[in-house]
């Protein structure tokens, strides 16, 4: 299959791959971003049109992209309380784990910082 591919495009794919992996949310958001810009441009292009069939689609395309734009609100809004849960439950069930973690971090940027210092 990519033996006619050339190692450019391997090398383009496989990178692709691993940030779509990496990255799901983020890549399905960009996604979505340009999906909705493309159709605000394809009903800003469909405004002045006289045929009437093309402007019931236009009807409905704005329907469908308002829909869209609110599902996305309320998915991202949904994704952020669920996030503010889940941390919130992590932290009452383990106190003492959270409390480790926070001061690692705090050592991590204490230490970050007094290099930062040194060096200057």
């Amino acid at each position: 299959m990519f033996s006619r591919v050339s190692r450019r495009t391997r090398a383009r794919v496989h990178r692709a791959a691993k940030v779509l992996n990496q990255y799901p949310a983020d890549v399905a958001n960009e996604e979505m971003r340009m999906l909705i810009s493309t159709v605000d441009d394809l009903i800003e292009r469909l405004t002045a049109t006289a045929d009437p069939e093309l402007r019931r689609l236009r009807a409905q395309t704005e329907k469908a992209l308002a829909s869209a734009k609110a599902a996305v609100a309320e998915g991202g809004a949904q994704a952020l309380n669920r996030a503010q849960e889940l941390g919130e439950a992590h932290i009452r069930g383990r106190p003492w784990s959270s409390i480790g973690l926070v001061a690692l971090g705090v050592l991590a940027i204490g230490l970050w910082t007094g290099r930062a210092v040194m060096r200057d």
